[in-house]
């Protein structure tokens, strides 16, 4: 029998991230470094002015969301919500409204954000035209995309 798997928040080095514009943040990525192989957890600290991430939507992760501190907005669809701390926010597979956090306030905005995990996943980014695939580690065109015949349901009969 091992111990259990066992760290300390304070003790994980939070990375830095960033894409174009205002989207930039850190996170500590609590889930990989206690060797989670199916539960995400990540803290995302949002500085005043930028957004959590590109606006989203995950075609087959689950997403629970819970300030934790800082004041901001969600950004859902395109209705605004302003948040702050105790506010939870769920995303389902599939689900189609794209989201994203904008620290509006004056300190830091800090999320966790859980999630399960999927090797297939894909979210895709309107904004951008593009999703990203996590098996093919790549961003792929949505102008780009053309349906298919060969689905699931057309192999079943």
């Amino acid at each position: 029998m091992t111990g259990p798997r066992h760290v300390r928040i304070g003790d994980i080095t939070p990375f830095d991230y960033a894409f174009e514009g205002p989207i930039r943040a850190s996170m500590t990525d609590i889930g990989r470094t206690v060797s989670s192989q199916k539960i995400g957890l990540a803290i995302q600290t949002i500085a005043p002015g930028n957004w959590s991430s590109r606006r989203h939507r995950h075609v087959f992760q689950e997403e629970i969301l819970v300030v934790m501190s800082g004041n901001g907005t969600l950004h859902h669809g395109d209705t605004p919500v302003p948040c702050g701390p105790g506010d939870v926010f769920c995303y389902l597979a599939g689900d189609p409204a794209i989201h994203a956090f904008e620290n509006t306030g004056t300190e830091p905005l800090v999320i966790w954000a859980f999630g399960d995990r999927h090797p297939h996943e894909i979210c895709e980014y309107p904004d951008q035209g593009v999703a990203f695939v996590e098996g093919l580690g790549a961003e792929v065109s949505l102008a780009e995309v053309r349906p298919s015949a060969w689905t699931e349901a057309r192999r079943q009969r």
